[in-house]
């Protein structure tokens, strides 16, 4: 057996990933699943075929186990599954998830920069009026280079910033600028005046997701806090049921000590030849408890080894757990005033519901604006420039270079502007009513949830505080019985030396004994579990362990996503 030493009792528990599962798994590290692949590989990667997916365990592995055994507290054993626990590894997983979602939600308001180049040629057969009809070919080369950045500002309104190059040649007889080149500068601005109006109605979503972030957060803090009471669970159970198993083989030993003198007063014909059979039927019988007791004893221990999933080899089998602490009959002082307070307000449960609420709210806000018709203003305006060469014995004031059609752009000589409003009323408007009633009544279930969950803290507070006091007097009970047990079990066994008191007598004094010393059993690890259960519902039992969570690193906003 092998001590665990150097754990620290207190753990700052940051939301980290974590991989258990092989060997060959690298350890993954907050920020490493944000990190994205370097392009060059994602370009190779798309015309090469992809390695084999992920799938289950080898058989090889599947017969791997570490047979060595760590002696561990009971706040070792919590701190061990916070860092190998699957079920907290899973938990742990979904802030980021939602973390990203909110990164999501920000990214309406980052720019899009589009680059576009596109070539086309065409030779058709047209009409031409010259002298009379013919036709002719026509022939047109158009080059396009354009630029434009589009952005949804904070106000709702959307901005867009385009500049535009054209070279044209063509066969028109009208055209005598061969190439001709004209760039255009242009913005435009669509604002909304009604519907999606407003900072806060643009960012309302990003609002929402952050409050699902915080959400997920709280509802990882409950997840963990209850998984810690089953580990709690998981290993005051392993201490009862090797208890439990010691007193089942003392009581096979009475049986076989009885079993024993009895079959010497048979031979001695102080007791009729039936008081052995009915020893030895007693002793067939407590033996059958020890299966039992046995049984339930590898079950517990496999309980606990795989809610701690301890691995430092990597095996299949995590390393073996044994508890090294012994439960407590010390009285936990319960201030149930004070415990219902801090439930109430502390509780992940009851925080994560306020901000269920709140995102219901909201949504009804959103949908509340949605029933507004859509009034939008729109304006734009732009610069035009043109340049291009002179074709032979025709006369054009624009004549030169490209660099000449941006500086006639740049003039300001030749612009243009627009300006309108757009009105959108749809009749009826029974799709967005509908979603405003939808919201209203997802509001109400929202705040009636909330109420339900105060009620059943409200009970569990009630219950827990109850049970600790009343597990405590049962120890008291419990190690009166078994004391008095024991002391009657002793006089019938000298009554019955001198003939006083049958065997079925002492038989039955043994089993009040053992069954004494299994209740104080019982209620000590009852007594212990509902001091657990009792923190749990007050909303400490992360507390008690020093056990600090925190969300993933918020990152801040760029620039352009602030306006």
């Amino acid at each position: 057996m092998r001590s665990l030493y150097g754990l620290n009792f207190s753990a700052l528990l940051m939301i980290c990933l974590v991989s258990h599962a092989h060997a060959a798994d690298a350890t993954l590290k907050p920020g490493d699943l944000k990190e994205t692949p370097n392009p060059v590989r994602l370009f190779i990667d798309q015309w090469s075929s992809y390695p084999p997916l992920p799938g289950g365990f080898t058989l090889e592995f599947i017969r791997t186990a570490d047979e060595e055994t760590a002696a561990v507290t009971l706040r070792e054993a919590v701190l061990i599954a916070l860092d190998n626990n699957p079920t907290i590894t899973v938990d742990r997983l979904e802030p980021f998830r939602t973390a990203e979602e909110t990164i999501g939600e920000k990214s309406i308001f980052d720019p899009t920069l589009a680059l576009e180049f596109n070539k086309d040629f065409d030779i058709d057969p047209k009409g031409t009026r010259t002298s009379g009809f013919s036709t002719s070919l026509q022939r047109i080369r158009n080059n396009n280079y354009n630029l434009s950045l589009k952005k949804l500002l904070r106000t709702g309104a959307q901005m867009d910033i385009s500049f535009q190059n054209n070279r044209l040649i063509s066969s028109f007889p009208t055209q005598v600028l061969k190439p001709q080149y004209r760039p255009h500068l242009g913005f435009s601005v669509a604002q909304p005046l009604l519907r999606d109006f407003g900072w806060g109605l643009t960012t309302i979503f990003v609002r929402i997701a952050e409050n699902r972030e915080e959400i997920s957060l709280f509802d990882y803090q409950a997840r963990l806090a209850q998984t810690i009471q089953r580990i709690t669970e998981a290993y005051w159970g392993v201490i009862f049921a090797k208890d439990n198993l010691k007193v089942q083989r003392k009581g096979v030993e009475l049986a076989g000590a009885l079993l024993k003198g009895a079959e010497a007063r048979v031979r001695a014909g102080v007791l009729p030849p039936v008081a052995a059979t009915e020893a030895q039927a007693e002793k067939a019988r407590r033996e059958e408890s020890v299966i039992t007791a046995e049984n339930e004893f590898e079950i517990a221990r496999t309980n606990l080894r795989l809610s701690l999933n301890f691995n430092p080899q990597n095996t299949f089998m995590p390393r073996k757990i044994e508890p090294a602490e012994s439960p407590s009959i010390l009285p936990f002082p319960v201030e149930k005033v004070g415990v219902m307070e801090n439930a109430l307000t502390r509780r992940p449960e009851i925080l994560s519901a306020n901000r269920k609420v709140q995102n219901q709210a909201l949504q009804v806000r959103y949908t509340e604006n949605q029933l507004l018709p859509r009034l939008d203003v729109k304006a734009g305006a732009g610069l035009t420039g043109l340049a291009g060469e002179l074709k032979p014995g025709e006369s054009n004031p624009f004549t030169g270079s490209y660099g000449s059609a941006i500086d006639r752009l740049g003039s300001g000589n030749f612009y243009d502007y627009s300006v309108g409003v757009v009105l959108q009323f749809p009749l009826g408007n029974a799709q967005a009513r509908s979603k405003f009633a939808t919201a209203r009544i997802e509001l109400e279930q929202a705040k009636a949830r909330q109420r339900d969950l105060i009620s059943q803290i409200t009970l569990e507070v009630e219950k827990a505080s109850g049970d600790v006091g009343a597990n405590f007097k049962r120890i008291q009970a419990t190690r009166l019985a078994r004391e008095m047990a024991e002391e009657n079990l002793r006089g019938q066994e000298k009554r019955f030396e001198v003939g006083l008191v049958t065997l079925k007598d002492v038989i039955d004094f043994q089993s009040k004994a053992l069954d004494a010393q299994g209740s104080e059993l019982r209620a000590t690890i009852d007594y212990n579990n509902s001091v657990s259960r009792l923190m749990l519902a007050g909303g400490t039992l992360l507390e008690h362990y020093n056990i600090r969570v925190e969300g993933a690193k918020k990152e801040s906003d760029p620039w352009w996503a602030k306006f």
